[in-house]
């Protein structure tokens, strides 16, 4: 990091600011992950309540979304044309049901709007839309 570091545009320092930030917190991350993960486990165990609030609230936004159900053999061939590989890092992992359009923002649960990715792309993701969170991942 330079402390006289001179930027073509405030977006182009910006840009460089942000990727400080993540390269720094995700070395932070792994110097607190064992700290975290009992903290976590802690607060869970603790706080039961509120991961029933956000489990009830999954479950409302997928009735209100509507249920359309498929089988289980229908998410087998999904995950079966990945062939047990994350399209958007290429990572070999258990594949996680992610919404193309979030519950939260109008989707429905039904095989047309599922589509199988790793748990830490999943995340990553979290309720955003596909496309938008695809060109985030490209930008990088």
């Amino acid at each position: 990091m330079r402390a006289n570091a001179v930027y073509c545009s405030r977006a182009c320092k910006n840009r460089a600011s942000e990727i400080r930030r993540t390269r720094d917190d995700a070395a932070r991350y792994q110097v607190e992950r064992e700290r975290r993960l009992a903290y976590a486990v802690a607060y869970a165990k603790a706080h039961p309540h509120v991961g029933q609030a956000a489990r009830n609230r999954r479950k409302a936004w997928k009735r209100k979304a509507g249920v359309f159900a498929f089988s289980s053999r229908e998410w087998q061939r999904l995950c079966a044309r990945q062939r047990g590989e994350c399209p958007f890092c290429g990572k070999r992992a258990e594949l996680t049901m992610d919404h193309v359009i979030p519950l939260s923002k109008g989707g429905r649960h039904s095989i047309g709007n599922i589509f199988p990715i790793c748990g830490s792309c999943n995340s990553s993701k979290s309720n955003t839309f596909l496309a938008v969170w695809k060109l985030r991942r490209q930008r990088g």
